[in-house]
């Protein structure tokens, strides 16, 4: 028993091939430019005020809460997706 229609990803053209670039995150335009640098600065001093706040928290002997470099990770990982979006055009 097969299902063809399941064995084939939606991304995949008639060959059966998977349509490359389908997934990417949009384009940056001169429309979306402004809020790709605005995502960028605010994650950006998230990430700095995170650090700077580990950093002092373990300098005046007190835990870090165990949410922090969660947090962290998180922003650097939302980063990565801000800046690996296509060249601007």
């Amino acid at each position: 028993m097969a299902l063809p229609q399941a064995e084939i990803p939606a991304g995949a053209n008639e060959e059966g091939r998977l349509n490359e670039g389908l997934e990417s995150l949009p384009k940056i335009t001169r429309l979306n430019r402004r809020l790709y640098a605005l995502v960028f600065y605010i994650l950006g001093a998230a990430l700095l005020l995170l650090v700077l706040g580990w950093v002092l928290l373990t300098a005046i002997g007190r835990p870090v809460p165990d949410g922090i470099p969660v947090i962290i990770a998180t922003i650097v990982g939302a980063l990565v997706g801000v800046i690996a979006t296509d060249t601007s055009t």
